[in-house]
C-alpha cells in the first residue's frame, strides 16, 4: 500500500462539466434524513423517559448506559467510513448501505422500545445491548448517507441546497415524532403496548424513506473503490491537518451535545418546572419547525454571508434568545415566542454543518489527492453519537444526582432548570468560538476522474 500523494494546488482547476441535479433527486436525498430522524430523534426525545417512567429501568445507571453505549459504537464509525470508501458494487459506494441496512435498523428501533420485565439487571443488560446495536446500525445507514452528498455534486450551491433539504427532512421527521408520539401512545392505551405500536409505525416509515433515497439518488462523482492503493494509516494521519474537517467535527459534537441535552430534558422541564404536560407537544416540535424554516432560509443566507459570518450571527441571536428564557418562563406565551426565535437562529446554524462536511472533502482532495468521502463523513455520525451520548448522559446523571423520583418529581426542579436554561447557552458560545477557525476559501483541486453509477 502507498501513502496518499499530495497534489499541486498552485494551478487553477480546469473547467468541470457539471450535470445539474433535478428536483426529484434533491427531494430523494432529503428523504434520507427524514428516515433517520423518524427513528433517531424519537430515541433522543423519548427513550430516557421511556426507560425511567414506562420500562422501569434503574435510573442510577442510565447515564453510564447512554455514555458507554454511544462511545463504543461511535468508535466503529471511522471503520464504516473506510468500508464505504472501499465498496464497489453495481449500486455504487454509499447507496447499497441504504438498501441493506435500513430494515435491520428499523427492527432494532422496535426492540429498543420493547424492554421485557426481567428484573432490574436484566432490563439494564437488554437496554444496553439494544441501544448499542441500534447505534451501530444507525452508523451503517447514516455514514453512507452523509458520504453520498459529495458523490452527487461538486457545486457549492447545490450542496447547500442538499444540506438544506437534509435539514428539512430531519425537521419533518422530528416534528412528527415530537408532536404525535404522546397523543398516539395515549390513544393506543399507553403503557408498553402503546410505545411498541408507535415504534413499529415510525420504523416502517423510516425503511420506506431510505428506499426512496436509494432509488432516487445517483453517485456522479464517486471514484472507483481502490482498496489496494489506499493506506488507511496515512489517511487517518492526514485528518488532523484538514482544518475544515476538524472544525466541522468539533462544531458538530458541541451542537449535538446541546441538541441531545435539550431533547432529553424538555419533557422533564415541561412536566416538572412549567407544570404544563401539553408543552411537550409544543416545545419539541418548535425545535424541529425552526430547523425546517432554517433549511429554507439557509441557502440564500449562507450564499450572502458565508459559513463563518453566517454562523456567528445565527449563534449570537440563538444564544441571546436562549439566555432570556429563564426571565420569561412565568409567561408561557412570551416564553414560546422567545423560544421559537432562538430555535430558528440555532436551526439555521445547524443546516450549515452538512455543507461543511462536503467542503472538508474538497480540502482533503486538495491536500492529499484523495477524497475519502466515507471516512470524512463518519465525522458527522461520530459527532451525532458522541454529542447525543454526552447530552443524554448529562441529563440522566443530573436527574440521578438531584434525586429524581417519578412519584415526587418536584425535588429535581432546580437541576432540570439548570440543564435546560444554562448549559445550552454555554455550548452555543463554545460553538461560536470553534467556528472562528473556519475559512470560506474554496481549495483549488485538479479535476478528478469520475464515474456515473446508476
Amino acid at each position: 500500500m502507498t501513502h496518499p500523494t499530495v497534489r499541486s494546488v498552485t494551478a487553477p482547476p480546469p473547467p468541470v462539466l457539471h450535470e445539474r441535479l433535478q428536483r426529484r433527486e434533491k427531494l430523494a436525498y432529503g428523504a434520507g434524513d427524514l428516515a433517520s430522524n423518524l427513528s433517531w430523534n424519537f430515541v433522543g426525545s423519548f427513550l430516557l423517559f421511556y426507560y425511567t417512567d414506562v420500562a422501569g429501568v434503574p435510573i442510577a445507571l442510565l447515564g453510564t448506559l447512554f455514555l458507554v453505549a454511544r462511545l463504543l459504537d461511535a468508535v466503529i464509525d471511522p471503520f464504516i467510513g473506510v468500508l464505504v470508501d472501499r465498496t464497489g458494487s453495481r449500486f455504487g459506494k454509499a447507496r447499497p448501505y441504504l438498501l441493506f441496512a435500513a430494515v435491520p435498523f428499523g427492527v432494532l428501533g422496535v426492540l429498543t422500545f420493547t424492554v421485557p420485565d426481567v428484573g432490574d439487571t436484566g432490563k439494564l443488560v437488554y437496554a444496553f445491548v439494544t441501544y448499542l446495536t441500534l447505534g451501530i446500525l444507525f452508523s451503517m445507514v447514516n455514514v453512507p448517507y452523509s458520504a453520498l452528498m459529495p458523490m452527487m455534486t461538486r457545486d457549492r450551491d447545490e450542496r447547500m441546497q442538499l444540506g438544506a433539504l437534509r435539514s428539512i427532512g430531519s425537521s419533518i421527521g422530528t416534528i412528527v415524532v415530537t408532536a404525535a408520539t404522546t397523543p398516539l401512545v395515549a390513544a393506543l392505551g399507553g403503557g408498553q403496548n402503546g410505545w411498541t405500536v408507535v415504534t413499529v409505525l415510525y420504523s416502517a416509515l423510516s425503511v420506506a424513506f431510505f428506499a426512496w433515497t436509494f432509488a432516487g439518488c445517483r453517485e456522479r462523482h464517486a471514484r472507483p473503490a481502490d482498496p489496494v492503493t489506499t493506506d488507511l494509516r496515512a489517511t487517518l494521519r492526514s485528518l488532523p491537518g484538514n482544518r475544515a474537517w476538524v472544525v466541522t467535527s468539533v462544531y458538530g459534537v458541541l451542537n449535538f451535545v446541546r441538541l441531545g441535552l435539550v431533547l432529553a430534558v424538555t419533557i422533564y422541564y415541561a412536566l416538572v418546572v412549567l407544570q404544563r404536560p401539553a408543552a411537550i407537544s409544543i416545545l419539541l416540535p418548535i425545535v424541529s419547525a425552526a430547523m425546517l424554516a432554517g433549511g429554507l432560509i439557509a441557502p440564500r443566507y449562507y450564499r450572502r454571508l458565508g459559513i463563518r459570518r453566517g454562523n456567528l450571527l445565527a449563534l449570537g441571536v440563538g444564544g441571546a434568545g436562549w439566555a432570556a428564557l429563564g426571565a420569561v418562563d412565568h409567561r408561557f406565551g412570551v416564553f414560546v415566542v422567545v423560544y421559537a426565535v432562538a430555535s430558528l437562529a440555532i436551526g439555521v446554524s445547524m443546516t450549515s454543518m452538512f455543507t461543511m462536511v462536503a467542503e472538508s472533502v474538497e480540502h482533503q482532495e486538495a491536500r492529499t489527492g484523495q477524497r475519502d468521502e466515507g471516512l470524512l463523513s463518519a465525522g458527522v455520525s461520530f459527532a451525532i453519537k458522541v454529542g447525543s451520548a454526552l447530552g443524554a448522559a448529562a441529563v440522566a446523571y443530573g436527574l440521578a444526582w438531584s434525586g429524581y423520583d417519578p412519584a415526587v418529581p418536584g425535588s429535581a426542579a432546580g437541576a432540570i432548570s439548570t440543564m435546560y436554561l444554562v448549559v445550552p447557552v454555554v455550548l452555543i458560545a463554545a460553538q461560536a468560538v470553534v467556528v472562528l477557525f473556519w475559512t470560506d476559501a474554496t481549495p483549488a483541486v485538479t479535476d478528478p476522474s469520475t464515474e456515473d453509477v446508476r
